[in-house]
């Protein structure tokens, strides 16, 4: 009788790499198209006016002379892409965020956070300022802030808030607070990028100097880019 050799692990199933490549597939096929990350990117189109780096027009009068009213980046500077009514969002942590202000201007101009996040504006400048939120003066009532002073404000409920200075209104601090990480500031030639979105109808809004001024329905799950026009203040949207 002949007598066969045995070998560690014959007889035994084999999963070969054929099989493995099988089987991630079809794991794949499983999984619900929600889960799936898209991205959704574009460009903003900004009205020709704000389009230059002085917003406003005129000068300060200051004891070296007159400056005049400008705001480093533009309007780019205080505008955002956000977006709002995706599936499973959850919304950022509260966090602290200081803004400087100093030579008549704010840094930064924007800031998107978190509800329950505190603003703290920090004067570095030579200039007592006022702030507080004009159109909603019970999130923010007005309070001066001496040169080196510190004012710390929380922002509870989510939305869009103005933070103005009363003697320079034109500077004035956007703060956005929204209940999910899917947003996006604009690069210097207006682009944005939102990364890691589920599969879904979802509504693009755009903030921009102060207000919400451009809102559309878009799917996530298309690839397409986008161009969104911001019409001006005194324009009424068109339907797109």
């Amino acid at each position: 009788m002949t007598k066969r050799r045995a070998f560690p692990g014959f007889g035994r199933p084999v999963v070969t790499g054929l099989a493995m490549f099988a089987t991630a597939l079809a794991t794949a096929l499983l999984v619900p198209a929600a889960a799936r990350a898209a991205t959704v990117k574009g460009v903003v189109r900004l009205p020709e006016g704000a389009r230059s780096t002085r917003l406003y027009q005129g000068y300060w009068r200051l004891e070296n002379g007159n400056v005049p009213v400008q705001s480093s980046g533009g309007a780019k500077a205080e505008t955002a892409v956000v977006l709002f009514g995706v599936n499973g969002a959850r919304p950022p942590a509260a966090r602290t965020v200081t803004v400087e202000i100093g030579g008549l201007d704010a840094r930064p101009r924007l800031v998107v956070v978190g509800p329950g996040s505190v603003l703290e504006l920090k004067n570095t400048g030579k200039v007592t300022h006022e702030f507080s939120t004009p159109s909603q003066p019970s999130v923010m009532p007005i309070e001066r802030l001496p040169p080196g002073g510190i004012r710390r404000q929380i922002f509870t409920g989510v939305g869009g808030y103005s933070v103005q200075c009363a003697e320079y209104p034109h500077i004035t601090i956007s703060v956005l607070v929204v209940d999910s990480p899917f947003f996006s500031a604009l690069d210097e030639k207006g682009n944005f990028s939102i990364a890691n979105l589920p599969d879904g109808k979802v509504t693009l809004k755009v903030w921009t100097r102060g207000r919400w001024a451009h809102e559309m329905e878009i799917d996530t799950g298309k690839s397409d880019d986008l161009t969104v026009k911001v019409p001006d203040a005194n324009e009424k949207e068109s339907g797109e």
